[in-house]
């Protein structure tokens, strides 16, 4: 049941992460240009939308699971429940490395298979 857990969890990260992006792309449209016109080429955009999203996954997945045990932790000691604080011994390692490395990974692999196509217009400006 965790592993499902995790695995829809991720999923819907992904799926959000994926709209931020592509907002951060349209904002960021006219730079990817300027980099074009200059020379840059698919790599250095590729490396650029990469990176944003495997940070952006990252600071998410960390933030996420330190508020979250954050929580839990607040939410046993006030509770007698199962022994209290000790019931955290029990600590899923293989779901943190799942939320915490491969999340990233992916998200960073998937900008870097989106982010390689060359603006459509390089040298006209769109009207705003």
């Amino acid at each position: 049941m965790i592993t499902y857990a995790t695995l829809f969890g991720i999923a819907l990260a992904l799926a959000v992460l994926a709209m931020t992006v592509g907002l951060l792309r349209s904002e960021t449209a006219g730079d990817l240009r300027t980099l074009a016109a200059t020379g840059a080429g698919s790599r250095t955009r590729r490396a650029l939308t990469a990176t944003t999203a495997g940070a952006l996954a990252f600071l998410g997945a960390l933030l996420g699971t330190i508020g979250g045990y954050a929580a839990t932790v607040a939410w046993f000691s006030a509770s007698t429940l199962n022994g209290g604080v000790s019931a955290l011994a029990n600590v899923p390692l293989r779901s943190l490395v799942v939320i915490l490395v491969l999340m990233p990974l992916a998200a960073g692999a998937a900008g870097w298979l989106v982010a390689g196509r060359e603006p459509p217009v390089i040298a006209r400006q769109p009207m705003e």
